[in-house]
């Protein structure tokens, strides 16, 4: 017979419970463990993203669920003739298919394991436009997580359905259970089927119900590559959790709400061993109910100057931050990053041999500072010992792989086991030193104030000696002393130090990239021009060009550049010089001699290679940021000789035009000074992100550089 518990009593039964955290794509539910997820510990703790912090369980007057205003109602099976009508849908008349509904719901429900499952139900409603779509939508996965020790996830209430219209009528035909099959990797079952009775304009449905014990809320995805007309989540937590929630895009709500109820859960305890006797608890209290909802979300393409489309997709994500049972004090979930540094310096795959002694390297290290008399200088020598001798086999990890001794024995480990080791080098020799997290461009942004661990993928190491402070990364093998690549400008940094885990502000903004060309012409006999070309990089590109020159060889590296001009040209003299200087930026040299022809006309573009020949922003529109590497300072310098017998008979007009006033300039300047032609070009861009209502601006910006430099110099014959 069930017994109702106090509140109080059943908040101390609860508080009991361990959790296991585990996250998964709800949009596809495919389950990805970030970092090293282990029950019980601090890591299975730290596993999610939130940039922004709203606490989820608040108060709002009471509604039934269909009174919002607009809401789309879209129930299973129910498919009209009229929803066949359209041949193109005006959110995107090219798609290959729309998402006529996509829809997820979220309860709490008492278990039979003495506390709360996570019920998840989908439901996705598709028109398949055209057979280009069939690949990627009529095949369906659903990947669930199910250990063979703890608990398990379980798959549910799976139904599919393909719609026709044939003669006016919808013919459905329905997902055979046979036709679905279940592939097991490890701890992972994928459960897979493809919609039968395929045809453009189909209309494929589907839906199903994934429980999983514990507090872990499923994320919800609103965009992406297909459009969606609409995309909702719901979500109804009991009062006793907290969560922040992470809003991400730039689509509007069209329902953004909360709503109250009172609700009792039941929880079966089956007690400790199978003699025990099942007790049924029952729970009140209030429960929140979040819905979200967005119309008309156009698809997300990915374009140029984009770090990854993960910062940009509209999606919503929680982190549990807080338990509060009645007459029980609060369980704080999320932690402060001085607790984190301790835990993770004292943790074995991360800091904890940072403390020991390390006598292991002693003799190299000695070897290597020989001769330093500073503490920069022994630092920097550390550094490039660590980086000309080790090579990192993983660029992606913040956990070591190994120990300490084994990577400094095998020359090789992944980026967190080589940076880790230079910060143990340094302090070996009495030099502040402290690992650092950062997520690279590639991996999306990490949250800043909150240490949500899965978010953060590299560890540089900071150094700190003579009054000032270094950053180094001696995993990259091209990088100098106090340099970082383009890829570590994501955001914040976070110093792991107990005492001060200070952020270090790591912006594309403050990267400034200088790069200068100069070109002298000048006449040779037969009609022919020679010129000589000097290029000196900025730091990211001969970053770039030296990891390139190390795939490739010089010659090959000049042959491409040949293939960038147009007629007849031959190089000599070629070289590129400082590729080892990997504190200088790379010099590329080189002659050219040209075959201007004998034509009484001649046409010439006076940018040569340097030209830009096609507008990077090709989309008529954007809805996200553009995210350029780093800001622009490119000049080209031309001095030339007029060709022998010819005569200058037009001239481009020299220009200057300024990008919103102060956030960059081009600069076209083109004179004829007796027998020669002086030129001056320069394209300065004074910040590298550009929010979306610039980027129209920034598009004509550059439709007017490639049009401008396209512009050529008419030569006619002396007669």
């Amino acid at each position: 017979m069930p017994h109702k518990l106090k509140l109080s009593s059943c908040a101390v039964f609860l508080m009991k419970f361990e959790y296991t955290i585990r996250l998964f794509n709800c949009n596809l539910v495919i389950l990805k463990f970030f970092c090293k997820v282990t029950v019980m510990s601090l890591k299975s703790l730290l596993i999610v993203v939130p940039c922004a912090l709203f606490s989820i369980c608040l108060f709002a007057q009471k509604k039934k669920k269909g009174e919002l205003p607009n809401r789309v109602v879209c129930n299973y099976g129910d498919v009209k003739p009229e929803d066949f009508a359209p041949a193109v849908y005006p959110i995107d008349s090219s798609a290959d298919a729309v998402y006529l509904f996509d829809g997820g719901h979220t309860k709490f429900e008492g278990n039979n394991k003495g506390f709360f499952s996570v019920v998840y139900k989908v439901h996705e409603r598709l028109r398949l436009m055209k057979k280009n779509a069939f690949d990627n939508l009529g095949n369906v996965k659903i990947t669930l997580h199910v250990p063979s020790v703890g608990d398990q996830q379980k798959l549910e209430d799976l139904e599919a359905a393909t719609y026709n219209i044939e003669n006016g009528k919808i013919v459905a035909t329905k997902l055979d259970k046979g036709s679905i099959f279940k592939d097991k990797q490890g701890d992972f079952i994928t459960t897979k089927f493809t919609f039968p009775n395929l045809k453009e304009g189909s209309i494929v449905e589907y839906t199903y119900t994934i429980s999983t014990p514990g507090l872990r809320l499923p994320s919800w995805t609103f965009q992406g590559t297909y459009p969606i007309l609409w995309s909702e989540y719901e979500i109804e937590v009991p009062q006793f959790y907290e969560y922040v929630l992470l809003k991400q895009g730039y689509q509007p709500y069209a329902i953004d709400t909360v709503r109250i109820s009172h609700d009792t859960y039941n929880i079966s305890d089956p007690g400790e061993n199978a003699m025990s006797s099942i007790q049924t608890f029952t729970a009140s209290t209030n429960t929140m109910n979040n819905i979200w909802a967005m119309k008309d979300v156009p698809a997300l393409k990915k374009e140029n100057f984009t770090t990854t489309m993960d910062n940009h997709v509209a999606r919503i994500e929680f982190q549990l931050s807080a338990i509060r049972y009645p007459d029980v004090p609060p369980k704080m979930i999320l932690r402060n990053w001085t607790d984190v540094s301790t835990e993770l310096l004292k943790d074995e795959d991360f800091g904890a041999a940072l403390d020991k002694s390390n006598n292991f390297f002693n003799d190299d290290v000695k070897a290597a500072i020989a001769g330093a008399t500073s503490g920069a200088e022994k630092a920097q020598k550390i550094y490039e010992y660590v980086r000309d001798n080790f090579t990192c086999t993983d660029e992606d990890a913040f956990y070591t792989s190994q120990p300490l001794k084994k990577t400094y024995q095998g020359k090789k480990g992944n980026v967190a086991d080589i940076n880790l080791l230079l910060t143990a080098m340094l302090l070996s020799q009495n030099i502040e030193a402290h690992p650092v997290l950062l997520s690279t461009t590639d991996n999306g942004k990490a949250q800043a104030m909150y240490p949500i661990l899965s978010k953060f993928n590299y560890v540089i190491c900071e150094a700190k000696t003579d009054g000032k402070t270094y950053l180094l990364d001696a995993a990259n093998s091209k990088l100098g002393f106090n340099h970082l690549g383009a890829n570590c400008y994501n955001g914040y940094a976070r110093v792991i130090d107990p005492v001060l885990p200070e952020l270090i502000p790591l912006f594309a903004d403050s990267l400034k990239e200088s790069k200068v060309t100069t070109v002298f012409i000048i006449n040779e006999k037969g009609h022919k021009l020679s010129a000589s070309i000097n290029s000196t990089k900025g730091y990211q590109e001969s970053v770039s060009l030296r990891e390139e020159l190390s795939k490739t060889s010089q010659e090959d590296f000049f042959k491409t550049i040949k293939k960038s001009y147009t007629g007849e040209v031959s190089l000599n003299n070629a070289n590129v010089d400082s590729v080892k200087l990997l504190n200088e930026p790379v010099k590329v040299r080189y002659d050219m001699s040209i075959d201007m022809g004998d034509e009484d006309i001649i046409y010439f573009n006076p940018m040569q290679a340097e030209q830009q020949k096609e507008n990077p922003f090709a989309a008529a529109e954007r809805f996200y940021p553009v995210e350029m590497p780093y800001c622009w300072d490119e000049t080209y310098i031309l001095n030339m000789e007029i060709p022998e017998g010819y005569a200058v008979d037009e001239l481009p007009k020299s220009a200057r035009v300024m990008l919103n006033e102060n956030e960059g300039m081009f600069e076209y300047l083109l004179a004829k000074n007796g027998n020669n032609i002086q030129m001056r070009t320069r394209v300065k861009l004074n910040k590298a992100l550009y929010e979306p209502e610039d980027y129209q601006t920034l598009r004509d910006f550059f439709a007017y550089v490639v049009k401008k430099e396209a512009e050529q110099i008419v030569f006619k014959k002396v007669k």
